[in-house]
């Protein structure tokens, strides 16, 4: 059974965004964001993170985050300000760059990480500048995740990864990807915050409720980081900043649900 239960908001979602759009740009290429956005809404997140980790095995790479971290999972991190979170990747030990790199369909590269000791003095993330500075923060921290679990996880040499506006799902294939996500989930959806934005006894019913998170995400995430759906973003690129924020909610509410994070 598709994990995706009513479609109200999520369909209203959709059809807000693509109002906005003319009808000349309704092509091949919005078809396929409306796509994956449904294909996000109805993957099962609980089963695509236990092939993956056990409950000891996630909690215990979370405390590792949290003590490069501390705040992690406590407060929202809301700073959007690019020279800002040059600041606290350089307190990672890690050089920030950035560039606008501009992709007309939505699908284009969010960011990267390189660690490769024997051409870089320090770990390097790059983020799109192109793109809303939500999720120019969202791809910083999903960045900072990886340079986390490299560290975890003895990755030095030769480490680098690739994050795209069309990968979500395919994170799951992927345990440092979804490790790596957990840290942009935390950051934008603190524990006590996910507790009252998605609160209820039956949380494991959460991330199937996809009309909930979408009602409650989309709200969260103007007040605390001021997105919109904004008219000088394509229809393709709104849809894949949508299926970003269904994503992250689904996997916020897996991580409280399965693992008590």
């Amino acid at each position: 059974m598709p994990e995706c239960q009513s479609g109200g908001a999520l369909n209203e979602a959709i059809s807000d965004i693509l109002s906005s759009a003319p009808a000349r740009g309704r092509t091949r290429t919005v078809r396929s964001a409306v796509a994956y956005v449904r294909r996000v809404a109805e993957l099962d997140y609980g089963v695509a993170v236990r092939k993956h980790f056990h409950r000891a095995e996630l909690q215990e790479m979370y405390l590792e985050m949290r003590a490069a971290l501390p705040t992690l999972n406590k407060e929202v991190y809301s700073i959007t300000d690019v020279n800002h979170l040059g600041k606290i990747a350089k307190d990672l030990g890690v050089v920030l760059q950035r560039k606008p790199f501009k992709e007309p369909d939505g699908t284009g590269l969010r960011g990267f990480y390189v660690s490769d000791g024997q051409v870089l003095k320090r770990p390097l993330i790059w983020v799109n500048t192109a793109t809303h500075p939500t999720a120019v923060a969202a791809a910083f921290w999903h960045e900072v995740g990886h340079h986390l679990t490299n560290r975890m996880w003895g990755s030095h040499h030769s480490a680098s990864s690739l994050s795209f506006s069309t990968q979500s799902p395919n994170h799951f294939a992927d345990a440092k990807e979804i490790a790596a996500d957990m840290v942009r989930v935390l950051a934008g959806y603190p524990q006590t915050t996910a507790r009252r934005l998605f609160g209820g006894s039956n949380f494991r019913t959460l991330s199937r409720d996809v009309d909930l998170l979408v009602s409650t995400a989309i709200p969260h995430m103007k007040k605390e980081m001021g997105f919109n759906f904004q008219r000088r973003f394509s229809a393709p690129e709104n849809l894949y900043y949508l299926g970003g924020i269904i994503h992250v909610a689904k996997l916020r509410t897996t991580l409280l649900s399965e693992y008590g994070i």
